[in-house]
């Protein structure tokens, strides 16, 4: 069984705490355009560096940062 990311569930997470994309950037050190790159669906896939910094911002496990599908 293989486990795909489905869709990026940063906006979600971002509307839950009040966060633009802006503050969650400053929070987590990880640039806004790139930020917004994942939410938009132009980039599926973030380094585990990048997941683990974003997901310490947002307080929840690396994992939560995306809807899963398995095939």
């Amino acid at each position: 069984m293989r486990i795909q990311p489905r869709r990026c569930a940063i906006p979600d997470l971002l509307e839950k705490y009040g966060w633009t994309q802006r503050q969650l950037a400053e929070k987590s050190g990880v640039d806004e355009r790139e930020i917004s790159f994942y939410t938009t669906g132009r980039r599926m896939r973030m380094s585990l560096a990048t997941a683990v910094m974003l997901a310490d911002a947002l307080n929840v496990n690396p994992r939560e940062l995306y809807e899963w599908s398995s095939e």
